[in-house]
């Protein structure tokens, strides 16, 4: 019989695999074995977002958040998870929460941007948007992934920036912009799947 810990592990690599439902009925035998560490429910959490079960997702970040505060990619997802259910605001207080613990996150930055733009806040938008460009790549890790699930904030906030939205007040230069493009269009290659 495999322990909790193995069958964790064969759900990672499911998930890394792209085997998304596979993994999250092995998340959840592993957690119910006894695999209740913030990991776990971040992964399966994880994996929820990625089958666009937000609610879900929320519950296990819930869970994660509930084993350790101050695990900041689980206030990040989570995040993502309420950009999902457009709750702009549940958003924002997360990706603060994750700022604060991690404040080199070039990604939060990037998607505390996207969540005011939405909510027409262009002023702190441009903001958080501008941080995050003066991240490197390597600093915006998990912008890939996002960029997929909630390709429609983006979208919305890519229109503002090329200015959609009059009175224009997204105040980015060209070099942002273009930077910007890049990864909404692009993404990040060198992306680290958690």
């Amino acid at each position: 019989m495999r322990t909790s810990r193995e069958i964790f592990d064969a759900a990672k690599y499911l998930l890394v695999k792209g085997k998304v439902v596979e993994s999250i009925d092995a998340f959840t035998q592993a957690i119910n074995s006894g695999e209740k560490s913030d990991i776990a429910f971040l992964s399966r959490g994880v994996a929820y977002l990625r089958n666009y079960q937000a609610e879900k997702a929320i519950c296990d970040f819930d869970e994660a958040i509930k084993v350790d505060d101050n695990n900041a990619r689980a206030h990040y997802y989570r995040g993502m998870a309420y950009m999902m259910l457009e709750n702009y605001e549940e958003a924002i207080a997360d990706f603060d929460k994750t700022i604060e613990l991690d404040p080199e996150n070039g990604a939060a930055f990037f998607a505390r941007g996207t969540a005011y733009a939405n909510i027409g806040n262009d002023e702190l938008a441009t903001k958080n948007i501008k941080t995050a460009i003066t991240f490197s790549e390597s600093g915006i890790y998990g912008l890939q992934e996002s960029i997929g699930l909630l390709r429609t904030q983006f979208d919305r906030t890519l229109s503002i920036v090329e200015g959609d939205r009059k009175p224009y007040a997204m105040a980015l230069d060209e070099d942002e912009i273009d930077k910007l493009k890049k990864w909404l269009t692009e993404g990040y290659k060198g992306e680290v799947v958690h």
